[in-house]
């Protein structure tokens, strides 16, 4: 392709060149979108085996829901004492454990090799506050331990309460460290029963997560990025701190 000349028309193959390369980004975006629709279509289609990384009272929360949505779930906690007391039967969800268990579908563990073969990775640990900010020791914790397990199109879901940035910052960093995996990244909060809100790093990883939320919750909203979710999330903090 010949180059335009400098101050006057450029040669008809140049103008022949923008338009094909015009097309071909309309092409690419939209081979781009049918992706990313069909990636959602498979997350809201199939039965995961998931990982709920965290096993306190938000993690279990969000184990029984995907739990009772028919997906399998492996429990994950370094906490070993908790995982026996979780194990005996004893946590906040009283018999809804032991229903848990008795499906068959859930096992809880202090073994990391269990995330092996795990398609949803769901990050539920606490940031608590520590000098004006959310500490992150437990988050970039779950990210290492995951990150050695992670595939090609496995979608991970942090849900902890943490500042705009961090997820597509800080959180992706640490699973970049140890993971080459072409993965799908969503922040999607707890709530306290809110409607669910699930943003992506890409579009890809939004629809992806917002497929997967919708077959555990009747209301799931798709935010435009991961950013919009996190700031979403602490307004929604302050308006309960001040009510």
């Amino acid at each position: 392709m010949r180059k335009a000349p400098i101050g006057g028309p450029p040669p008809s193959d140049y103008r022949q060149s923008r338009s094909d390369l015009s097309s071909f980004s309309t092409v690419s975006a939209r081979r781009q979108g049918a992706t990313a629709i069909a990636t959602s279509a498979e997350f809201a289609a199939t039965r995961h085996r998931v990982a709920v990384v965290g096993q306190d009272r938000a993690g279990l929360a969000l184990a029984r829901a995907a739990v009772t949505a028919g997906h399998t779930v492996v429990g994950f906690d370094h906490d070993a004492g908790l995982v026996a007391e979780l194990r005996a039967g004893r946590s906040p969800l009283g018999d809804d454990l032991v229903r848990m268990h008795e499906t068959g579908r859930y096992h809880v563990t202090d073994d990391p090799a269990w995330l092996s073969g795990c398609t949803v990775h769901l990050i539920a640990v606490p940031a608590p506050p520590h000098r004006g900010r959310p500490d992150l020791s437990l988050v970039l914790a779950a990210a290492d331990t995951v990150a050695g397990h992670l595939r090609d199109q496995d979608l991970v879901v942090l849900e902890s309460r943490v500042a705009p940035g961090t997820t597509r910052g800080v959180f992706q960093d640490a699973l970049a460290a140890r993971s080459s995996a072409r993965y799908l990244l969503a922040f999607a909060p707890d709530r306290n029963g809110h409607a669910k809100l699930a943003g992506g790093v890409d579009r890809r990883s939004t629809l992806a997560a917002a497929a997967f939320y919708r077959t555990m919750y009747d209301v799931v909203v798709a935010c435009a990025t991961a950013e919009e979710a996190e700031a979403a999330n602490l307004t929604d903090s302050a308006g309960r701190r001040s009510a």
